[in-house]
């Protein structure tokens, strides 16, 4: 009789669906993982809740709302032999589902200390890594970090565990209150008419480094932009889906190429952030590579060099995926890492 598993998709904008599936084998090379947390990544996740894809076009069909989990090895496929079963361990591109089959570069063990819970949401400060190596982040920089959603917090944390003095703005003051939690340097209310006072205050002579925009807002783009002193860097995390109102949208074009541009005056670089390649290109400079920056970023959580447990704010079971993805379309922000529980599933 063929096992069966619950596997959760957006069926139509804005509608959760429960589908019941048979558990995936794994083939050469591959891993099935029994899931037992998976994570909500609030900007891309919501933004396929409410349309129903990545490209914001229903295609008709169920369509995963989640790329972040974590869980225990079940069984393995031909020739992988660097895992065992019953290893706990991160795995990514997963959907809202019991069980998931992942390539092993893929799948990555979890040292001690290290729960699956706060694994399934390593994804985002790996990525952060990887922003930070794209920034050209040197160490003792200041870094601040617009935007203090679960993207921006994962930012922070990262930039604090390779030695960054972090500064994090944000416009909600629930997401300004978790800021202060997790040990920044500051975490300044962004909607203040002295917010870029209070970010130059904090950081000092020197002024801001670098910046990590994460909002994905044009509001952030423009506070990133001045907060900037000359040479800053900006590297764009968030993705600008929206397009500026007209008012917006002619200062944003003054600040960056009227005159005097701030882009060009103050020396201003900007990059954008994807991620970094699963193999290192040849003839690159840079070297970083996917599953290197999550061994990076997993062993230093096992060394206590970063607390991921941080970043949990809220626990769910399973069956309430749909309910909290509502609460995040309708503006819910006293949410910043919302995790799901597959243990009884």
């Amino acid at each position: 009789m063929t096992a069966m598993m619950k596997h959760y998709y957006v069926v139509a904008p804005g509608e959760i669906g429960c589908i019941e599936e048979p558990v995936p084998a794994p083939g050469a090379g591959e891993v099935q993982v029994r899931i037992t947390h998976t994570a909500i990544s609030p900007g891309s996740n919501v933004y396929i809740y409410q349309t129903g894809s990545y490209t914001g076009q229903w295609e008709g069909k169920p369509q995963e709302c989640i790329y972040m989990g974590a869980g225990v090895v079940s069984a393995l496929g031909e020739g992988v032999t660097d895992l065992q079963i019953g290893d706990a361990v991160s795995v990514g591109g997963v959907g809202h589902q019991a069980y998931a089959v992942a390539p092993l570069s893929r799948v990555h063990r979890l040292p001690e200390g290290v729960s699956t819970e706060e694994a399934s949401l390593s994804y985002l400060s790996v990525w952060a890594v990887s922003a930070l190596h794209l920034g050209r982040y040197a160490a003792a920089e200041t870094v601040l970090v617009v935007g203090l959603g679960l993207v921006g917090a994962s930012a922070a944390l990262a930039a604090d565990m390779m030695g960054a003095r972090v500064i994090g703005v944000d416009v909600a003051p629930e997401r300004v209150a978790h800021g202060r939690q997790l040990g920044l340097t500051a975490a300044i209310d962004g909607a203040a008419p002295d917010a870029i006072d209070q970010i130059g205050a904090a950081a000092g002579n020197r002024g801001v480094d670098l910046i990590l925009e994460t909002s994905g807002s044009w509001s952030g783009f423009e506070l990133a932009f001045n907060a900037c002193r000359d040479y800053t860097r900006i590297a764009l995390m968030g993705l600008y889906r929206r397009t500026p109102s007209a008012e917006q949208a002619l200062r944003l074009h003054q600040m960056l190429y009227g005159f005097p541009s701030k882009l060009h005056y103050k020396k201003i670089d900007i990059v954008g952030c994807g991620y970094d390649p699963e193999n290192a290109l040849p003839d690159s400079p840079f070297t970083f590579t996917r599953e290197g920056n999550y061994s990076y970023l997993l062993e230093q959580a096992g060394r206590g060099k970063i607390d991921l447990t941080k970043l949990v704010t809220h626990r769910f079971d399973s069956s309430e995926v749909g309910d909290v993805l509502q609460r995040f379309a309708e503006g819910d922000r006293s949410m910043v890492g919302a995790v799901f529980s597959w243990q009884d599933s």
